[in-house]
């Protein structure tokens, strides 16, 4: 029986960037010494990394402080910075989307409130380190949390869990490893491995033309990432195509809010400090694992999550939000209530609506909710 030669070209086609993209992540490890495929060695040396702080005068700085620290457990960097309070008990442990880091756009919302809010990079994006050699974005990031609450002596304090976009599942995944240290948890517009071919028609056709690359094809979609490395880490114009996926509600805030819309380009520039490699291991690994038979590192089947009984978990996620499908959430708070969390979805709208704003709509919730003296 022959083959027919269209299937051929595929299969060759496969495993070629098969053996690129393996190629590309042993290179970036420093863990292989056997000659590199040709479009390897092009793309480990693509003028994208590393980068110099852009000017100070670029964007207001409203972070109390920033630190860095070294991981005792692998000798990794570890980077943070904090805001509103250094003081208060109300502490909120926040995790970025995608791209992102520990800039907190709205951080000016927070100064003389009565919440500290603990924002990190996570692994190779700002100054924290690439993950655990063997170990995901998730896994690393979620032992990264660990080590920051024993370095600040916050181990024994029940903390409040905060988590935007491709923050959600970071989120759940650090709820899952320490139960019995979350006070609250909430996740604004997450990421959901629950959303399939039916609900690609809700987002951009963008965005939906994203998720079914990666879905599909995650090889290749995590080279197509590397390979265009120059043009994503462009930050010069994220702005535009923020509001370019935008509903309207976003796009006029960010024309109306200009220190606001450079936060989010300073959040961007500094996800993509170490150029192309976390952000891209990282978009695999929470849009290139969609499907229920295919779920995130750690987090597996979310009703079976044992002991977050009891445990507030608040989803607030927009009708309008064109980017991440609301159908996702729904289905996410159902799986929390299986597992005897207190769960609970929030769907606001307004003139401020789309996916950017349920950053601001949210932690005024959480000052509203958890800081009662705000």
């Amino acid at each position: 029986m022959s083959i027919p030669k269209e299937k051929v070209l595929l299969a060759v086609a496969a495993a070629a960037t098969g053996v690129a993209v393996v190629g590309a992540l042993l290179s970036v490890t420093g863990t292989i010494s056997l000659p590199l495929p040709a479009p390897v060695k092009y793309l480990k040396f693509k003028k994208n990394s590393p980068r110099s702080n852009p000017p100070a005068s670029s964007y207001p700085d409203y972070a109390n402080s920033e630190h860095t620290f070294v991981s005792p457990s692998s000798g990794r960097t570890i980077s943070y910075a904090e805001y509103g309070s250094a003081d208060s008990e109300n502490i909120v442990v926040y995790e970025h989307g995608n791209p992102g880091s520990r800039v907190l756009p709205i951080g000016a919302s927070l100064k003389g409130k009565d919440i500290r809010v603990l924002t990190m990079d996570r692994p190779g994006l700002g100054f924290t380190s690439l993950p655990v050699l063997n170990k995901t974005i998730i896994e690393t990031a979620v032992s990264d949390v660990g080590e920051l609450l024993e370095y600040l002596g916050l181990d024994n304090k029940k903390i409040i869990l905060c988590g935007f976009s491709a923050g959600g599942p970071h989120v759940l995944a650090i709820l899952k490893t320490f139960p019995e240290k979350i006070r609250a948890v909430y996740c604004l517009g997450p990421a959901s491995y629950f959303d399939d071919e039916a609900t690609w028609s809700q987002l951009t056709p963008g965005a939906a033309s994203t998720n079914k690359l990666a879905l599909r094809h995650p090889n290749y979609y995590f080279y197509k990432l590397v390979s265009n490395a120059d043009a994503i880490t462009d930050c010069s114009n994220v702005i535009e195509n923020m509001k370019g996926m935008s509903p309207p509600g976003d796009k006029e805030f960010l024309a109306t809010h200009p220190v606001e819309a450079l936060g989010w380009q300073y959040v961007n520039y500094e996800a993509f400090r170490q150029g192309i490699w976390g952000y891209a291991l990282s978009c695999v690994e929470i849009f290139g694992a969609t499907l229920a038979t295919k779920p995130w590192p750690v987090l597996g089947d979310l009703s079976t999550i044992e002991g977050i009984k009891g445990i507030k978990v608040t989803i607030i996620h927009r009708e309008s939000d064109l980017l991440v499908a609301l159908s996702g959430s729904r289905q996410l708070v159902e799986m929390l209530k299986a597992a005897g969390a207190d769960a609970t979805l929030i769907v606001p709208e307004g003139p401020e609506g789309g996916h950017f704003q349920a950053l601001n709509y949210g932690f005024d919730y959480i000052l509203e909710q958890e800081c009662k003296s705000a």
